[in-house]
């Protein structure tokens, strides 16, 4: 295997465009698949960002997802508006409903837009800070399919239904968390890598608590966060989103061995807040700045406020080049030669 390598930004966001583009992609809608693919590993999480892209462009190339989808308008009333797309790409679609969601809110103070139909959208973060850095408290939900066992039944039975909230700042706060104690992407890549993960991430077929993350994945039992608090949390974003948008709901999405949801069967919901005055950065600097001075409690480590740690790690990348873990690394490779394309390294 590959040992960890860097890579420009820049170039990481040309690798996007060109396998995109390979595939039939249209350049308007590359554009913007690049851009958000490639700022999640700007901000060190390598799970969601060109870890997705081998899987998207095998299901571009399969027809199980639209690279060139459009937004075909279901209800469109003032403040709010549902869309359906075929199969549609997920990054470029959620950015497209949460701009239009950020247009309603200028004009209403509010703004909410549901889609259904879309493919997998990398990190719920992309998108509340896409309407933070717009201005706007953002927040986003989307249904996923069935991936952990709720609260009180022993096989999967809910999908872990990631959550975004993002607020305008010097530096936007952003909180993103699935419904389970860890994303399915991150024991994925542990598992590749032949690692271990903590106790308590989730059970083996015999419902014992394991640190081996294929010992999950073939279970399909990720653990809920917070036990009840997030299995309720799960249901409620399933309504939100499917429920909303009379999409399809989690069991109707297929299985973590056959997944519909990388090809286009989730349903997402966009909202977006003007905020009413000009103090909401200020406050939020004064909450940040309390939080800071607070005695800490050395055995959790420094204190941070929600998104901090991408916001650290997108200075120290852009400066030195984005450090994308060895397997990452041997995977774009071999994309690169599949597709034809260059891949430069810093």
């Amino acid at each position: 295997m590959n040992g960890p390598k860097r890579i420009a930004h820049s170039d990481l966001v040309q690798f996007f465009k060109d396998a995109l583009g390979a595939v039939g992609v249209p350049p308007h809608v590359a554009e913007v698949e690049a851009q958000i693919g490639a700022e999640v590993d700007l901000c060190g999480v390598h799970t969601h960002g060109a870890r997705l892209l081998p899987t998207m462009i095998e299901h571009i190339r399969a027809g199980r997802t639209n690279g060139a989808p459009e937004l075909k308008a279901v209800a469109d009333y003032p403040a709010s508006a549902l869309y359906e797309t075929d199969r549609g790409i997920g990054r470029y679609v959620s950015a497209e409903c949460m701009d239009k969601a950020v247009d309603k809110a200028r004009e209403y103070g509010i703004g909410s837009v549901a889609v259904r139909g879309v493919a997998h959208w990398g990190r719920a973060y992309s998108y509340a800070l896409r309407a933070a850095e717009q201005g706007m408290v953002g927040l986003c939900f989307t249904n996923a399919i069935v991936n952990f066992a709720a609260w009180g039944t022993s096989a999967p039975s809910l999908g872990n239904n990631p959550i975004a909230i993002g607020v305008p700042g010097t530096e936007p706060v952003v909180l993103d968390l699935a419904m389970t104690q860890s994303s399915v992407s991150r024991v994925r890549m542990a598992a590749a890598a032949g690692e271990r993960v903590p106790l308590g991430w989730g059970l083996d077929a015999a419902g014992e608590p394991t640190e081996d993350p294929q010992a999950i994945i073939d279970s399909g039992r990720f653990l809920p966060m917070g036990g009840h608090k997030g299995s309720g949390l799960a249901f409620m974003v399933e309504l939100l989103t499917a429920g909303l948008t009379n999409g399809l709901l989690c069991f109707e999405q297929g299985t973590l061995e056959n997944p519909t949801d990388t090809a286009g069967g989730s349903a997402k919901l966009f909202i977006a807040i003007r905020p009413f005055g000009d103090w909401l950065p200020e406050r939020l600097a004064e909450l940040t700045a309390h939080l800071k001075v607070a005695p800490p409690a050395p055995e959790q480590g420094e204190a941070q406020w929600p998104g901090e740690g991408s916001f650290r790690r997108r200075s120290e990348y852009l400066q030195e080049g984005i450090l994308l873990p060895g397997q990452l690394v041997e995977e774009l490779q071999q994309l690169a030669v599949e597709l034809a394309i260059e891949l430069r390294w810093a």
